[in-house]
């Protein structure tokens, strides 16, 4: 075999090596997108919040009773790009700006809390966003003892929509939209009371 013969086989190897290896990089990542996009049409949830040591711990009255959704893993059906980080706060205690807003969704939308021990709890409050474009106009709690709880339409201004009922022992609970107005629904703040067991 002649030098240029040898050059030229030896340019061909390299070539479809580097070849290779780009499509090896691109199918890897083709794969993780498709991974990723069945896991959320399988699981549908992305977390926005673990629970930690430095959760906030509200006053308790006589019988402990206290909002605990601080204390929960928070998980959502999707999150706005540009408010991931601010949609950590939509269940830290306090109803302000750190609000959790959806990718686009409005009906369907939904946010869960999950303790890792049993809660017992007798009411949710539930606040509306401050962008008054976007209304919850009906929703769902959904217990995982299986009981549901419809929600009426949130007040806008600021005021709760306080869902009281008879205290029940769960582990997670999820507040689904029914019906919302709007590009982008939400919540400013979920509060959910009781103890922790």
């Amino acid at each position: 075999m002649t030098k240029s013969a040898r050059s030229l086989v030896t340019l061909t190897v390299v070539a479809l090596c580097l070849i290779a290896g780009f499509l090896a990089i691109e199918f890897r990542a083709t794969v993780f997108r498709w991974y990723l996009a069945e896991f959320r049409a399988h699981h549908g949830a992305i977390i926005i919040r673990r629970p930690g040591s430095s959760a906030i711990t509200r006053r308790t009255d006589s019988a402990g009773i206290r909002n605990i959704a601080p204390f929960a893993t928070v998980s959502v059906s999707s999150v706005e790009e540009s408010d991931g980080a601010l949609a950590q706060g939509v269940a830290d205690g306090i109803a302000d700006s750190r609000d959790w807003v959806t990718e686009g969704e409005t009906a369907g939308a939904w946010i869960r809390l999950d303790w890792n021990a049993p809660a017992t709890i007798m009411r949710v409050d539930l606040y509306h966003l401050t962008n008054p474009a976007n209304r919850i106009l009906s929703g769902t709690l959904t217990f995982d003892d299986g009981s549901m709880i419809p929600v009426e339409s949130l007040p806008p201004g600021g005021e709760a929509r306080r869902i009281t009922f008879p205290a029940k022992t769960v582990r997670s609970v999820i507040f689904r939209i029914d019906q919302a107005q709007g590009l982008n629904a939400g919540l400013a703040e979920i509060m959910v009371f009781g103890t922790l067991n």
